[in-house]
Protein backbone atom coordinates (compact mmCIF):
# COMPACT_ATOMS: atom_id res chain seq x y z
CA UNK A 1 0.00 0.00 0.00
CA UNK A 2 1.34 3.48 -0.24
CA UNK A 3 4.25 3.75 -1.77
CA UNK A 4 5.23 -0.07 -1.54
CA UNK A 5 5.17 -0.85 -5.08
CA UNK A 6 6.84 2.92 -6.27
CA UNK A 7 9.55 2.50 -8.23
CA UNK A 8 12.00 5.43 -8.59
CA UNK A 9 13.92 4.27 -11.80
CA UNK A 10 10.31 3.66 -13.57
CA UNK A 11 9.12 7.11 -12.38
CA UNK A 12 12.80 8.75 -13.85
CA UNK A 13 12.02 7.06 -16.98
CA UNK A 14 8.21 8.43 -17.19
CA UNK A 15 9.30 11.79 -16.12
CA UNK A 16 11.82 12.25 -18.93
CA UNK A 17 9.73 10.16 -21.90
CA UNK A 18 7.13 13.20 -20.59
CA UNK A 19 9.21 15.96 -20.80
CA UNK A 20 10.72 14.61 -24.40
CA UNK A 21 7.35 14.43 -26.02
CA UNK A 22 6.66 18.15 -24.32
CA UNK A 23 9.72 19.58 -26.83
CA UNK A 24 9.67 17.01 -29.44
CA UNK A 25 6.66 15.06 -30.05
CA UNK A 26 5.23 14.48 -33.59
CA UNK A 27 1.93 16.08 -32.40
CA UNK A 28 0.47 18.35 -29.71
CA UNK A 29 1.32 16.89 -26.74
CA UNK A 30 1.27 20.05 -24.69
CA UNK A 31 -2.57 20.76 -26.13
CA UNK A 32 -3.55 17.52 -25.21
CA UNK A 33 -2.21 16.96 -21.94
CA UNK A 34 -4.08 20.43 -20.68
CA UNK A 35 -7.42 19.33 -22.59
CA UNK A 36 -6.88 16.01 -20.80
CA UNK A 37 -6.62 17.35 -17.83
CA UNK A 38 -9.19 19.98 -17.53
CA UNK A 39 -11.86 16.68 -17.97
CA UNK A 40 -10.58 16.21 -14.65
CA UNK A 41 -13.12 18.80 -13.69
CA UNK A 42 -16.90 18.26 -13.43
CA UNK A 43 -18.03 21.70 -14.63
CA UNK A 44 -15.54 21.03 -17.84
CA UNK A 45 -16.61 17.26 -18.55
CA UNK A 46 -20.16 18.19 -18.36
CA UNK A 47 -19.94 21.72 -20.30
CA UNK A 48 -18.37 19.00 -23.38
CA UNK A 49 -21.12 15.96 -23.05
CA UNK A 50 -23.55 19.09 -23.01
CA UNK A 51 -22.50 19.87 -26.48
CA UNK A 52 -23.14 16.25 -27.63
CA UNK A 53 -26.96 15.87 -25.96
CA UNK A 54 -29.52 17.87 -25.24
CA UNK A 55 -30.38 18.55 -20.93
CA UNK A 56 -26.88 17.48 -19.93
CA UNK A 57 -26.90 20.12 -17.01
CA UNK A 58 -24.15 20.79 -14.24
CA UNK A 59 -26.89 20.43 -11.53
CA UNK A 60 -28.06 17.02 -12.64
CA UNK A 61 -24.35 15.09 -11.76
CA UNK A 62 -24.51 15.51 -7.82
CA UNK A 63 -21.92 11.90 -7.27
CA UNK A 64 -18.36 11.97 -9.11
CA UNK A 65 -16.12 9.12 -9.29
CA UNK A 66 -12.43 9.54 -9.60
CA UNK A 67 -11.39 9.74 -12.80
CA UNK A 68 -9.40 7.27 -14.82
CA UNK A 69 -7.11 6.99 -17.54
CA UNK A 70 -7.49 6.01 -21.00
CA UNK A 71 -4.87 4.38 -22.69
CA UNK A 72 -2.84 5.74 -25.78
CA UNK A 73 -0.41 3.67 -27.48
CA UNK A 74 2.65 5.74 -28.37
CA UNK A 75 4.54 4.73 -31.43
CA UNK A 76 8.68 5.31 -30.13
CA UNK A 77 10.07 5.82 -32.86
CA UNK A 78 8.08 8.30 -34.30
CA UNK A 79 7.22 10.06 -31.19
CA UNK A 80 3.68 9.50 -32.36
CA UNK A 81 0.34 8.78 -31.31
CA UNK A 82 -1.04 5.30 -32.93
CA UNK A 83 -4.64 6.04 -33.94
CA UNK A 84 -5.95 2.62 -34.45
CA UNK A 85 -5.42 -0.38 -33.23
CA UNK A 86 -2.14 -2.43 -33.80
CA UNK A 87 -2.15 -6.23 -34.12
CA UNK A 88 1.06 -7.60 -32.78
CA UNK A 89 2.46 -11.03 -31.99
CA UNK A 90 3.74 -14.40 -33.86
CA UNK A 91 3.08 -17.84 -34.64
CA UNK A 92 1.78 -18.40 -30.62
CA UNK A 93 0.05 -15.62 -29.82
CA UNK A 94 -1.57 -12.21 -30.82
CA UNK A 95 -2.25 -9.11 -29.13
CA UNK A 96 -4.81 -6.04 -29.89
CA UNK A 97 -2.56 -3.10 -29.00
CA UNK A 98 -4.03 0.31 -28.52
CA UNK A 99 -7.92 -0.90 -28.16
CA UNK A 100 -9.27 1.97 -26.31
CA UNK A 101 -12.98 0.87 -26.88
CA UNK A 102 -14.21 -1.66 -25.49
CA UNK A 103 -17.11 -1.49 -27.83
CA UNK A 104 -14.37 -1.38 -30.68
CA UNK A 105 -12.99 -4.86 -29.19
CA UNK A 106 -16.29 -6.61 -28.85
CA UNK A 107 -17.25 -5.61 -32.11
CA UNK A 108 -17.97 -8.82 -34.94
CA UNK A 109 -16.80 -7.58 -37.51
CA UNK A 110 -12.94 -6.90 -35.59
CA UNK A 111 -13.82 -10.12 -34.07
CA UNK A 112 -13.89 -11.59 -37.39
CA UNK A 113 -10.47 -9.68 -38.64
CA UNK A 114 -8.58 -10.34 -35.66
CA UNK A 115 -9.94 -14.38 -36.07
CA UNK A 116 -8.60 -13.89 -40.01
CA UNK A 117 -5.02 -12.22 -38.75
CA UNK A 118 -4.16 -14.93 -36.09
CA UNK A 119 -5.30 -17.74 -38.35
CA UNK A 120 -2.71 -15.91 -40.99
CA UNK A 121 0.09 -15.58 -38.79
CA UNK A 122 -0.04 -19.28 -37.09
CA UNK A 123 0.27 -20.54 -40.56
Amino acid sequence: KGLANFKFNEFVEIIFRDLGLVFFSGFDFKRIAAEETLKYFRRRLVSLASSLLEGVKLQDYRHWGKPGIRAQLLDLKTRKLEMDFVLEGDAKSLHVLNAVSPAWTCALPFAKYVCDKAEGSSR
